[in-house]
């Protein structure tokens, strides 16, 4: 039994939503950093910070199937490509940025410039959606 991170939300309101939608089609899962992204609103969203419901491996396909059913948003697509081959993460500028994330760490002072953006694997635009 392998667990792993279906998706990352901002606010414990949302993760406590997805989380009873999960439950709701019997797909025992839990939440992670909960009290972090309470308490420490500012860091929400650098660096995959946020709270993070984990599932069994075994549900992925049904949870994601679930989640996108719920969700009102259409497919991303990049808007110079029009490529569906969309990434979530750091972005192209990836050294700079954990750059930024270690000087934040070391002077105690969250920079949001660290967010994650989408990025196209085709034509490597970085956008927000």
């Amino acid at each position: 039994m392998k667990i792993i991170r279906l998706t990352t939300c901002n606010s414990s309101i949302e993760a406590n939503m997805m989380k009873h939608m999960l439950e709701n089609e019997e797909i025992n899962c839990f939440l992670t950093n909960e009290n972090f992204a309470s308490l420490m609103p500012h860091y929400s969203g650098i660096i995959g910070s946020g709270v993070q419901i984990m599932i069994d491996e075994k549900d992925s396909i049904k949870a994601s199937e679930i989640l996108k059913a719920h969700s009102n948003t259409n497919e991303l697509r990049c808007p110079e490509c029009n490529s569906e081959n969309i990434r979530f993460g750091l972005g192209l500028k990836k050294s700079k940025k954990i750059f930024f994330m270690l000087l934040s760490l070391f002077v105690f002072i969250p920079f949001k410039n660290i967010t994650n953006t989408y990025y196209c694997e085709d034509c490597k635009t970085e956008f927000k959606k």
